[in-house]
């Protein structure tokens, strides 16, 4: 009869060590990287292209300044922006056989913009919104300004510095809507400053 040997202690296999505790420190490692990544990433903007207002001063924070009206300048980074009129009362654009129609009504913002930096800037028609009295936010209607005589100047534009454009924002907007506020900016990532409309 053959009995089952035992092997000694010293043979017998040791259990695995175990890896859990390294585990968690990578992990807390990788976490930390990440935020620390993401904290000097939130940290690192272009002080120039805060809001701020001629009327109301240099805070460079956006959504700080005060709002302007119509034939007052604001400013955002690098642009001086003045609105100069509105008209919401325009169904087409164009004459026949070259002409759009607006889904509700077009409204006309004329404004003139000045490059107020040291370097060229581009004055991108996209970057600019409209709100009505309710809060609602609207783009520009590119295709749009290519109707309008001399009207599609700044939709892009790049402006030397010291150099102006005159020109029109279109808005295709609910049929009866009236744009009360606009917010305007130097590029799509800046602050923006608020102009009221009324």
């Amino acid at each position: 009869m053959s009995q089952a040997t035992e092997l000694p202690p010293q043979q017998q296999q040791a259990p695995a060590p175990k890896t859990k505790g390294k585990g968690k420190w990578i992990l807390l490692a990788i976490v930390a990287v990440i935020a620390i990544f993401a904290a000097t990433q939130a940290g690192g903007g272009d002080s120039s292209s805060g809001s701020t207002s001629a009327a109301g001063g240099g805070d460079s924070s956006s959504g700080s300044a005060e709002a302007v009206g119509l034939n007052q300048p604001a400013r955002d980074g690098k642009f001086e922006f003045s609105v100069t009129g509105v008209d919401c009362s325009k169904n087409t654009l164009g004459a026949d056989p070259i002409s759009t129609q607006a889904a509700g009504v077009f409204c006309l913002v004329n404004v003139n913009v000045s490059n107020i930096g040291d370097e060229a800037q581009t004055l991108d028609g996209t970057s600019q919104y409209g709100y009505d009295a309710a809060g609602n936010k609207y783009s520009t209607d590119t295709e749009a300004a290519f109707y309008l005589e001399n009207g599609g100047d700044t939709l892009f534009n790049q402006l030397n510095p010291g150099t102006s454009v005159q020109g029109t924002l279109i808005f295709d907007v609910p049929a009866g809507t009236q744009l009360t506020t606009l917010e305007l900016h130097d590029s799509m990532m800046s602050g923006g400053v608020t102009v009221n409309l009324g």
